[in-house]
């Protein structure tokens, strides 16, 4: 039977790889800068690349392992694939932003995207935290995660109705320029969703 030492660990490298695009991620947005953000898109495509192979290894590890690996390590196995998926998921998000980023950041100013910087840092806590949750084993942590979503979704929800008012007058007149303000809100906001559910197994745990 297999041990523990043999497990696959993919998550603590991809994770560490994702929180430091999100942290470019938000240089590039709150400078407008469009040629990190094609740098940030390139990279998020090979990262994306990354946590599927890793979730298709886990998979492949489960369905091999039958009669060789315990119940414990079936158990780590599915948790490490679903994982390894949710970081896909915020890499995908991190990507839509960084094209949007790419395609207005020459029709807006600094100003334009300001109003997001709160929505964004919440949504950066809530990935880093719910990282640090399962590295650490901590399910107060995890908890916090939850919690903290629920006044990002607030926070989204109040954005949505002043994103224009936040804006320049001429994007008014601009839809696609408009449209692509609304996408890069909705993804911070969907970043911030993943993150939750990296941490609603902890979170069952200590509610059980």
């Amino acid at each position: 039977m297999k041990n523990e030492m043999d497990m696959p660990d993919f998550f603590a490298e991809l994770s560490r790889k994702v929180i430091d695009l999100m942290a470019r991620t938000r240089t590039a947005l709150f400078e407008l800068d469009s040629c990190l953000a094609l740098r940030i898109n390139a990279e998020s495509d090979l990262l994306g690349r990354e946590a599927a192979k890793a979730e298709k290894n886990c998979n492949a590890e489960l369905m091999s392992g039958c009669g060789v690996i315990s119940p414990e390590q079936r158990f780590y196995l599915v948790k490490e694939t679903q994982r390894c998926n949710r970081l896909g998921r915020i890499v995908h998000q991190i990507r839509n932003i960084a094209t949007c980023i790419s395609e207005i950041a020459d029709k807006v100013e600094c100003k334009d995207v300001l109003a997001f910087k709160p929505l964004f840092l919440m949504a950066e806590v809530q990935l880093k935290d719910a990282v640090l949750s399962i590295l650490r084993k901590d399910e107060e942590l995890a908890f916090g995660v939850r919690r903290k979503d629920d006044d990002l979704d607030s926070l989204y929800a109040t954005e949505l109705e002043n994103i224009f008012r936040q804006a320049s007058d001429n994007l008014f007149y601009d839809f696609r320029t408009g449209t692509g303000l609304l996408f890069i809100l909705r993804a911070i906001e969907r970043i911030g969703d993943h993150a939750k559910q990296l941490a609603v197994p902890s979170f069952y745990r200590l509610q059980g």
